[in-house]
């Protein structure tokens, strides 16, 4: 299963402290600005979870995590910035849709705690999404069985045409 996490900051210094502080735990990349997460995205991706800065140039942290949610859905995001005003939090939670708001400076125990259940959100949105296909494929061979039983006929027809 997919267990790597995005980290993007526009300051290289930040990034190489979390860096060093989570790369025991965690399979880490990161990404200074938001135009090189996009890039890592589509080279490296898809991870399980992004961490983002809410202040960067070009493309704020809001803006990165919902292009973001909108290329990969299943993707858990999260939000870790300095500027912690309700406007910022309700637009990250409304139009971002991140998983968890954090405020610099984090813990690292309280940062890693936010991301390993990121790392669970996946799962389960993941393992949910497997089950229902699953479920459904079941669903419809079931059917079909079943029209086969009931007119052998009709069901014969009907596996000629589709073929």
């Amino acid at each position: 299963m997919n267990e790597k996490i995005l980290f993007v900051d526009d300051e290289p210094n930040v990034l190489h402290s979390i860096q060093r502080q989570l790369h025991k735990r965690f399979d880490i990349a990161i990404a200074e600005g938001a135009d090189e997460a996009l890039r890592v995205l589509r080279d490296d991706g898809p991870f399980a979870v992004i961490v983002s800065d809410m202040r960067m140039p070009k493309m704020s942290g809001i803006e990165l995590l919902t292009r973001v949610k909108n290329m990969y859905p299943e993707t858990v995001r999260l939000m870790l910035t300095g500027n912690a005003d309700q406007e910022t939090a309700m637009e990250a939670v409304n139009n971002g849709q991140i998983f968890r708001f954090l405020t610099k400076p984090c813990s690292t125990e309280d940062f890693a705690s936010a991301i390993q259940s990121g790392f669970d959100q996946y799962r389960m949105i993941t393992t949910e999404r497997e089950l229902l296909h699953g479920t459904l494929s079941g669903c419809v061979e079931i059917l079909t069985d079943v029209l086969g039983l009931l007119n052998p006929e009709a069901f014969g027809r009907a596996s000629r045409i589709r073929r």
